[in-house]
């Protein structure tokens, strides 16, 4: 989209020196240097309206009125327009952002960066759909939509991440879908957007969507899911408890693991069993959700898991018995604060948890 296009039959003698010289330069992709000319010209223009106007005015009314008369001028409007595809192209979304909420303050219905979205070049289509992520406002779904079907993937991956931006339920059948696009980033982003989105309507896609065949989406799929089970939650456990008997050990895992941050006591039995899998993720994630219940259940296995050989077993072992505030451990864990062959993290693990569990600081000769 050049200057040209945007601006036609521009009135003042001025305005339309300033774009043509403007227009000139952008062919030769010479952006900063025709962003310059606009601002001269923007600059001037305003000087010369106020210069109009007479002296500066002191009235708070008055100081409004004017800012109004500036911001609703055509030539103004004219000059901010042009501006937006410079800093597009200049990858400058913010400096974008910033001149379009001018334009909208002068002028709420214009249309200048929906029109980009419809733009032969990519980068300006994926810059005009950022600048719409950072103004953050529902009424741009619709076309944030449309912008998910894109053909290039950079601005479907720019599309999903400002759906994400915006916090309406709207976005989220929207996101929900863009979990299958062909491109592994823009699943990615889509599983990190509904994370914070906090609408149960999210969970199931999720889960299926943590066997992604990409380890990245898998691990965003994975991370949302844990984040939307975090208080306050919206997720259903019945999700969950359905999937606890899947036949794909990683969903299992998952399911159980977030039904421990729900504090529902049907993730216990399935934890516990997984404590003795061959693999150490498996084995890791199960421990790290038994400390989650809350359920001093848990508080035998967690003191089994605390003599572990392996030392992450140890150290989440520790918090888990810190959360539950287990004193038939403290003995244990205050050993542990003492002894100096236990490596850093264990003797911090440790003494973090006899504070959880007597409410004190840790001893003067612990880390």
């Amino acid at each position: 989209m050049g200057i040209a296009v945007i601006l036609t039959g521009c009135g003042n003698k001025e305005t339309k020196e300033a774009l043509d010289k403007a227009t000139a330069l952008q062919s030769q992709k010479e952006y900063t240097d025709a962003n310059e000319v606009l601002v001269e010209a923007l600059q001037a223009r305003e000087e010369k309206i106020r210069a109009d106007a007479g002296p500066p005015p002191t009235d708070p009314t008055a100081v409004d009125a004017l800012t109004k008369k500036v911001q609703s001028d055509s030539e103004i409007l004219k000059l901010e327009r042009a501006q937006i595809p410079l800093y597009l192209h200049m990858e400058r979304a913010d400096m974008a952002s910033a001149v379009y909420n001018d334009i909208l303050a002068g002028h709420p219905g214009d249309t200048i960066v929906y029109d980009t979205l419809h733009d032969s070049d990519p980068l300006l289509r994926t810059g005009a759909v950022r600048v719409l992520g950072l103004a953050g406002k529902p009424e741009a779904i619709d076309a944030l939509a449309g912008a998910t079907k894109d053909p290039d993937q950079d601005v479907r991956r720019a599309a999903i991440s400002a759906l994400g931006s915006i916090k309406d339920p709207k976005a989220v059948p929207l996101l929900i879908e863009a979990l299958k696009d062909p491109d592994w980033f823009a699943r990615s982003e889509s599983a990190n957007a509904l994370g914070l989105q906090h609408d149960a309507r999210a969970v199931k896609p999720l889960i299926d969507t943590v066997l992604d065949t990409d380890s990245t989406v898998a691990g965003s799929a994975e991370t949302s899911l844990l984040f939307l089970c975090k208080p306050p939650s919206t997720a259903s456990p019945d999700d969950f408890v359905s999937r606890l008997n899947d036949p794909n050990q990683k969903i299992v895992l998952v399911s159980a693991v977030c039904l421990s941050l729900l504090k529902d006591a049907r993730a216990i039995p399935v934890l516990t069993k997984l404590i003795s899998s061959t693999d150490q993720t498996t084995r890791l994630d199960a421990v790290k959700g038994l400390g989650e219940t809350g359920d001093p259940s848990v508080i035998p296995t967690l003191r089994q898991t605390l003599k572990d050989s392996d030392v992450n077993m140890r150290g989440w072992s520790i918090i888990g018995l810190g959360k539950l505030k287990d004193q038939g451990s403290l003995a244990d864990l205050q050993a542990l604060v003492s002894d100096d062959t236990q490596p850093d993290s264990i003797r911090a693990a440790a003494a973090a948890a006899v504070n959880n569990i007597t409410g004190q600081s840790p001893a003067a000769n612990s880390p």
